[in-house]
């Protein structure tokens, strides 16, 4: 009656065709496709804020280089105004040597004509462009008549009616009575963009170049930070030194265009000594009898550019000096005005 079963055959014929209810459920393979997913995230995640890190690094960097690079810059300009301005001591001393009653030499190879030529210093970490201008070879804003302000603007190539609307403000500025512009609304030398042009009766002179800017008609020109290439506001002669007048100013006094051209040539090789070496100007009695002689020496003003530039000339900056030179006092040059930051 009783019968003989092996336990391996009873486990054996339990197990046969079937599995574990808890090996056969979904359950197990979705946990882990939930921790895989999660994983990815967590890692997208990570990527995303390492990324976001190192764009925010490399801003920094860049803001960095940038910064430095401006400041370079800015002191390659200091250095170039200073180095000008020593040439500029020795060319005044040439010039001295120059003049009757002295021996005469010749004008060394080293000494820098002041005609705005530019001139590139390479100096450690960059370059400097500079270029410097004798005050006497420019138009006195305040003092220039109205054909000599007709015949600057028609050089620029104006229209004759804008010409007639800038230089009448011009003179209207000049004559008109009453206060000056408070100095906190004057505009500053690296913008030229005021609010709005003001009125020409707030000024009886002008006292920079710059202030053109607040004459109407001139508002938002781009000629702006140019015109102290060719007006100054230094109460100097009237006279125009023809060894470093541009051209624009050369015919603003009465030479022609091609007249002016062979001033310029000219004076290269030798400066003019005397008026009978320049070229007759045009026979305009309004010029003949308002314009004084001509000066043949610098003034003891100057006007100094200097861009420092580095970084292959994408970093500049640009510092504009009016200097007055002084070969008698202890240091040789005076600093009238310092502007940084000068827009060229």
């Amino acid at each position: 009656m009783w019968r003989k079963i092996k336990l391996g055959q009873v486990g054996q014929g339990n197990c046969r065709g079937r599995t574990p209810a808890s090996l056969n459920t979904p359950s197990g393979k979705g946990e882990e496709g939930v921790i895989l997913l999660l994983v990815m995230w967590v890692l997208v995640l990570i990527s995303v804020l390492i990324l976001s890190y190192a764009k925010e690094w490399r801003t920094e960097i860049k803001l960095t280089s940038n910064y430095r690079d401006a400041q370079q810059a800015r002191r390659l300009a200091e250095a170039g105004v200073f180095y000008a301005l020593g040439k500029l001591a020795e060319t005044k001393v040439t010039e001295i040597r120059r003049t009757p009653g002295f021996a005469e030499q010749p004008l060394p190879a080293s000494i820098w004509r002041l005609d705005q030529t530019s001139r590139i210093i390479e100096l450690p970490g960059g370059e400097v462009e500079v270029r410097v201008g004798d005050e006497g070879g420019k138009i006195n804003l305040n003092q220039a008549n109205e054909m000599t302000l007709t015949n600057f603007f028609m050089a620029l190539g104006m229209t004759p009616d804008r010409i007639k609307t800038l230089v009448a403000n011009i003179l209207d500025w000049r004559k008109q009575p009453g206060a000056p512009p408070p100095p906190s609304t004057l505009i500053s030398p690296g913008g030229f963009r005021p609010e709005r042009a003001m009125s020409s009766s707030r000024r009886t002179r002008f006292d920079t170049v710059e202030e053109l800017a607040w004459v109407k008609g001139f508002e938002n020109s781009p000629l702006l930070p140019r015109l102290s290439d060719w007006f100054t506001v230094m109460s100097l002669s009237v006279n125009i030194n023809v060894n470093t007048a541009p051209l624009e100013v050369l015919q603003a006094v009465g030479f022609s265009p091609d007249q002016a051209l062979t001033i310029i040539s000219s004076r290269q090789a030798a400066p003019y000594r005397q008026m009978q070496e320049l070229p007759p100007r045009a026979a305009d009695p309004r010029i003949t009898q308002t314009q004084a002689p001509f000066s043949f020496q610098s003034s003891p003003f100057c006007t100094i550019k200097a861009t420092g530039m580095v970084n292959n000339k994408k970093a500049r900056h640009t510092i504009k000096v009016l200097a007055r030179l002084d070969l008698a006092a202890e240091v040789p040059w005076g600093i009238i005005n310092w502007v940084d930051d000068f827009p060229g």
